[in-house]
């Protein structure tokens, strides 16, 4: 069992061991708080001389020497061009060595706040769900990347909540506000098993207002982002780097991966969302197809049970989720299909969602 609270820093991934005052790029870029981490990177939250506060996303050193490791970077673009608002901003790409002498490939975002899996977990006593409006917008906003990224072919590869992303505010005084009542963690020094100490802190995310408990009307007037292109490809895959259960049964039996299977952990997703449970377990991966078929025919029993479902939502709900979840490819819905389907709603601003 790993010491270190969040990212192993004595892997052999090579993660970045950064702290709290120290400059990168030449000085250009000096790091200040520690805002997310993953499996091929830690985010920091990054100023520079003139108060321009950005998110660095350093990936491990393993991630920056495999041949595809400016993979994100080629999404990134391909995606702001599909899509005016609703993904990361990247501003710009360099590389920093560590005090190994080990590479790391770096990308500068605009900032971007919690996560939506924050913001499910936040709901600790009763059941880590979200209510289903806060679901609907969610899941309406995230529809609508995807069917942008359709337009260009491109299969995401990660739609999880931890990628669907918060707007955050931008100018120095609003996130030093924003800061204000969450003080910095001081490092802790760990002692690795390769023998050295290293400084560790706990993620950071920009916090903003929202919790479960938002109203419909307060939570239309965010805009979530679909973030982390690290695992998205060109139109057709072979395989996929989600958890197993929520990989469509294609992907797990050898067939074709596209841009259906993003819509399939959609459908995962947004039932996690709403019950606080996965819809398939561990064991889904030895039979998809016929678990699959099993799970999706007791749907509403297993709505109910959760008590996270009223009976006045029960049937759109249950009706988009199979939408996103038919085994037989054919028939699983495009995401323009799902935003015209009547359960989520896509509009041009904020202020023409309603439930």
């Amino acid at each position: 069992m790993s010491l270190f609270p969040e990212e192993q820093l004595d892997s052999p991934l090579g993660y970045f061991s950064a702290q709290q005052g120290q400059t990168l790029k030449d000085g250009t870029w000096t790091i200040t708080r520690k805002l997310g981490w993953g499996p091929r990177s830690s985010t920091w939250l990054v100023i520079d001389k003139n108060d321009q506060h950005r998110a660095l996303k350093i990936l491990t050193a393993a991630a920056t020497a495999d041949p595809n490791f400016k993979n994100e970077r080629h999404f990134v673009l391909k995606a702001m061009k599909a899509i005016s608002d609703g993904v990361p901003e990247l501003l710009e790409t360099f590389e920093e060595k560590d005090e190994q002498g080990r590479r790391h490939f770096c990308l500068l975002f605009r900032l971007l706040g919690p996560s939506v899996e924050d913001l499910r977990r936040g709901n600790a006593y009763h059941g880590k769900n979200l209510p289903v409006h806060i679901v609907q917008k969610v899941i309406s906003d995230i529809t609508d990347r995807l069917a942008n990224l359709a337009t260009q072919n491109i299969i995401h590869g990660a739609v999880t909540p931890d990628n669907f992303l918060f707007f955050s505010v931008q100018r120095g005084e609003d996130v030093r506000k924003a800061f204000a009542k969450v003080p910095t963690d001081k490092p802790v020094k760990i002692q690795g098993s390769d023998g050295v100490s290293y400084p560790t802190v706990k993620s950071q995310p920009i916090p903003n207002h929202y919790t479960w408990k938002s109203e419909a009307d307060d939570i239309a007037y965010t805009i979530f982002s679909l973030a982390n292109f690290a695992h998205a490809r060109q139109t057709t895959a072979t395989t996929l780097d989600t958890p197993k259960n929520i990989q469509p049964p294609e992907a797990l039996t050898g067939g074709k991966i596209d841009l259906n299977s993003d819509i399939w952990a959609l459908g995962c997703t947004t039932y996690l969302l709403l019950t606080g449970k996965p819809l398939f377990a561990e064991s889904y991966v030895a039979p998809p197809v016929k678990v699959a078929q099993e799970t999706l025919g007791k749907l509403e029993s297993l709505l109910i049970e959760s008590g996270n479902v009223t009976e006045k939502d029960l049937a759109s709900t249950a009706k988009f989720l199979r939408m996103c979840l038919s085994v037989k490819i054919a028939n699983r819905a495009t995401a323009l299909e799902l935003l015209e389907g009547g359960w989520i709603y896509k509009s041009g601003c904020a202020c023409g969602w309603r439930d």
